[in-house]
């Protein structure tokens, strides 16, 4: 028996261990928060051992960052008007209204198009929405324009609260969505999650590297910006030399500080121009093919604009170390069937040549194909750290946004509870925590402080669980934290009311302990067990707090069992196991 009772206090000796370890980067992180308070909310939580995460405060408590997005309209009508056919007097009326579209955006990038604003522009110009969207009526492009913002809203709420713990707050306003998330630096690049579309394509290359070799990559190149619609493109174009057997090979570049001037005229030039139906622009790093290249100069390659594989042929997306390089990471993509078949096909008949990877039409990787894939699998490497990398992870596993959205300003937001009502809390807390110890230890005598000791170690369990989680406490996550403490000091009052009818009945304190315990045993686990499966329930068909409160509710069943039956049992054992007899103060 003994020894069974010294491998018990080894298991509770080792997680109390575990969760002082997993709270003290937050005792760390708070304190010296609180010791200079203007740089609270500023400091990152540094790693303690193997532990980095704590416990985040929410909204209420200490505020946060408020985005506001707004659809980008304009990209999001191109794109239904080329899935319909208006004539192309239509098309060119509307391509009008855009250039003032773009005009205005050009002055003001915060300027929001509205449907309705839109709607005069075309008026303007003579035409209607009806005439260029096949039928379809202005109500009805605001109820597709509605519908995708609420898709993008569930998928942002994925991509920054995946597990349920951050609990940002993301509603529409209007036509636009608001996007509040708790703390300073909860989120890494959180702008960027938020915003970026995470459309993932894989491409093949039409005229570039692995199709052509270098100097006639470039003379095509060169011969297509001949074309007299493309005037303004050639116009931000620079010539460099470069010397190939004793002969100067002119090669076209673009220029850091033209480069998003070269985008914005590309993007005019595909409204108008039939050579992007099939065909789209591929940039370059001009420094990884020569040496003399301006400093973030880019070289044009061109790409077909059909994707061989798009990101919704990926099934998952997680991030690993690099195998060579121990320093490095990567994202490895695993596709679906189709995605696989294709993959295959692609792989399979351009060995040797190029396959470059686009996010939100910008290159990502390009990749050279060695081999044939036949298993649908792939990984985009370079990582520096594991941010970066699980950042695409977390972009690719939730999917794509059919809306474009941009940022129309960020601010700072203060809590919403003030320091004295966050105090009350923290008081009304301490305060609920000692009447249920000073109940228990007057009721229960000797056993309730047993019971009171295992309550206080249910806090620093489910303390520790919420750290280790990097889970977001609000104030009424405080009032249900009381609520699980309440509910955990049940399951021993069951106990010790049965142990006290075996006392009664005449059994000895040792047996009565241990009929006590087993007679108790399967109505605290029936309780228990129902209570977890619905939370099961709510954290695989809810979202957010519903989430949040879901996790916090399994973590909290689990503890009260573990501390509640377990150990308040070892105390039990340890005591009335011991060689001097005693009487059950219970």
């Amino acid at each position: 028996m003994q020894s069974k009772i010294s491998s018990r206090w080894t298991l509770i000796l080792s997680t109390i261990i575990l969760s002082i370890i997993f709270l003290s980067n937050d005792y760390i992180f708070y304190s010296s928060a609180s010791s200079n308070d203007s740089q609270k909310g500023q400091n990152n939580p540094q790693k303690v051992l193997f532990d980095k995460n704590i416990i985040n405060l929410g909204l209420d408590l200490q505020g946060g960052k408020e985005f506001l997005l707004a659809p980008k309209l304009e990209e999001w009508l191109v794109d239904r008007l080329n899935s319909s056919s208006p004539s192309l007097n239509d098309r060119g009326k509307f391509n009008n209204a855009l250039e003032q579209i773009d005009s205005i955006i050009s002055k003001d990038p915060k300027f929001v198009l509205t449907l309705d604003i839109f709607d005069q522009y075309l008026n303007k110009e003579g035409v209607s929405i009806p005439n260029l969207f096949d039928g379809s009526t202005k109500d009805d492009l605001k109820a597709n324009l509605d519908e995708a913002l609420t898709n993008n809203i569930e998928i942002i709420h994925k991509r920054i609260d995946n597990k349920g713990v951050t609990e940002p707050s993301i509603r529409k306003i209007g036509s636009n969505i608001s996007v509040e998330i708790p703390g300073k630096n909860n989120i890494d690049k959180l702008e960027e999650l938020i915003t970026s579309s995470a459309k993932l394509t894989f491409n093949e290359i039409a005229i570039g590297p692995g199709t052509h070799d270098f100097g006639n990559w470039h003379l095509q190149v060169a011969e297509l910006f001949r074309k007299s619609t493309w005037s303004t493109l050639s116009d931000s174009l620079s010539i460099i030399s470069l010397s190939v057997a004793d002969q100067e090979l002119p090669l076209l570049i673009i220029e850091d500080n033209k480069f998003e001037y070269f985008k914005n005229e590309v993007k005019k030039i595909k409204r108008i121009d039939g050579y992007f139906t099939d065909h789209d622009f591929l940039y370059l790093d001009a420094s990884n093919y020569i040496d003399s290249a301006p400093e973030n100069s880019k070289f044009i390659a061109i790409i077909y604009s059909e994707p061989i594989i798009t990101g919704d042929m990926i099934d998952q997306a997680y991030v690993s170390s690099d195998e060579k390089i121990n320093t490095s990471y990567r994202v490895n993509l695993e596709m679906n069937d189709v995605g696989s078949d294709k993959w295959k096909t692609f792989t399979g008949n351009n060995i040797n040549k190029f396959a470059p990877i686009i996010m939100d039409n910008e290159i990502i990787s390009i990749p050279r194909i060695n081999s044939e894939i036949p298993n649908g699998e792939c990984y985009i490497d370079g990582f520096a750290n594991i941010k970066e990398a699980n950042y695409l992870a977390t972009q690719l596993k939730f999917g794509k946004f059919n809306l474009a959205l941009k940022k129309v300003y960020d601010k700072t937001i203060d809590a919403s509870l003030g320091n004295q009502m966050i105090t009350l809390g923290i008081y009304a807390f301490i305060i609920g925590i000692s009447l249920v110890v000073v109940f228990m230890a007057i009721y229960y005598k000797t056993s309730g402080l047993i019971a009171s000791s295992s309550l206080i170690l249910n806090i620093l369990f489910m303390s520790s669980i919420l750290s280790m989680l990097g889970a977001t406490l609000t104030l009424p996550g405080i009032a249900g934290f009381i609520l699980t403490v309440g509910i955990a000091v049940d399951a021993n009052v069951i106990i010790f009311e049965r142990i006290k009818e075996e006392v009664r009945s005449g059994m000895p304190p040792l047996s009565a302990i241990e009929s006590g315990y087993d007679r108790a045993f399967i109505s605290i686990i029936d309780a228990n067990v129902t209570t977890l499966l619905t939370a099961i329930i709510l954290y695989f068909f809810g979202s957010g707090p519903i989430k949040g409160f879901a996790i916090t509710l399994s973590a909290g069943i689990v503890c009260s069992m573990f501390t509640a039956i377990y150990i308040t049992r070892t105390i039990f054992n340890t005591v009335y196991y011991s060689k001097v007899p005693k009487k059950l103060s219970i």
